[in-house]
């Protein structure tokens, strides 16, 4: 007998319009703000799996979004359904390179939309936690000028995980070597039902149709409260940026592969 279901993931339906996300390529838009810190460089690299390496001296960037996202499903399903297109994410981004390519790998990221949780975590690896997230929106008359302090908040069930705050002043720079928002790692960890063996996978994707407009700068301050963030608190930390964003995430290649047993650490 003929199969009857339809959809690109899970759930399916035989009209194929349950599936909780799309086929990439996902568009998204919004805004976003960043700070860079110093963090200790045993801690990071303890955190960058092989055959990933961390660049050396690079500041950790300490990123929330508040975004428009089609799902893979177009710009007019993101217009007709605001509920499942509105997504915040708050993102530990550490700058590593592969064979030549730098870009980041992030170990921890919390995120409030379950399409985004989904996607992430079954397809491209993404570590996504259900989390809470707010950021102090640009004035809706004349948006972000100086002197204006722009605030995102981190939490989840056990409590905060990081707030980081920024007031603008004129400066127009990190003042540091950052890597681009281009090229992004994941690592996605499969276990096996039977086996409890963990199928693990690296991967590389490159976002393209990548804008940041509208970028202004100023001190930044972070405050860490999660565990699993502590060994990444800052002794100082350093610039931060607000802008409006737009980029395209695509289709990713497998650079590593291999089978982990139960007891086995990567």
């Amino acid at each position: 007998m003929a199969g009857t279901l339809k959809g690109f993931a899970a759930p399916l339906d035989p009209a194929g319009q349950a599936s909780l996300y799309g086929p990439p390529p996902w568009h998204f838009r919004g805004r976003s703000m960043t700070l860079i810190a110093d963090c200790d460089s045993r801690a990071v690299a303890d955190l960058v799996p092989a055959p990933l390496e961390a660049v050396p001296d690079a500041p950790v960037r300490f990123t929330i979004h508040e975004l428009v996202c089609d799902i893979g499903f177009g710009a007019e399903f993101a217009a007709r359904n605001p509920e499942r297109c509105l997504v915040r994410e708050a993102v530990v981004a550490l700058a590593v390179r592969f064979e030549g390519v730098e870009g980041f790998y992030d170990p921890f990221l919390y995120c409030d939309s379950a399409e985004e949780i989904t996607v992430g975590r079954e397809m491209f690896g993404w570590p996504q936690l259900d989390a809470k997230i707010w950021m102090t929106p640009p004035d809706p008359v004349y948006g972000v000028r100086v002197g204006d302090r722009l605030t995102g908040k981190v939490q989840r069930k056990s409590g905060p995980v990081l707030s980081l705050t920024m007031q603008v002043d004129d400066r127009e720079g990190f003042g540091q070597s950052v890597p681009a928002f281009a090229t992004f790692y994941t690592i996605r960890v499969v276990p096996d039902p039977v086996s409890l063996n963990r199928q693990v996978e690296i991967f590389q994707s490159h976002m393209s149709d990548i804008a940041i407009e509208d970028a202004k700068f100023g001190a930044g301050e972070l405050r860490v409260s999660a565990p699993e963030l502590q060994a990444l608190r800052p002794a100082k930390t350093g610039p931060a940026r607000c802008n409006a964003i737009v980029w395209t995430k695509n289709r990713s290649t497998l650079i590593h592969s291999q089978t982990l047993a139960l007891d086995e650490k990567l």
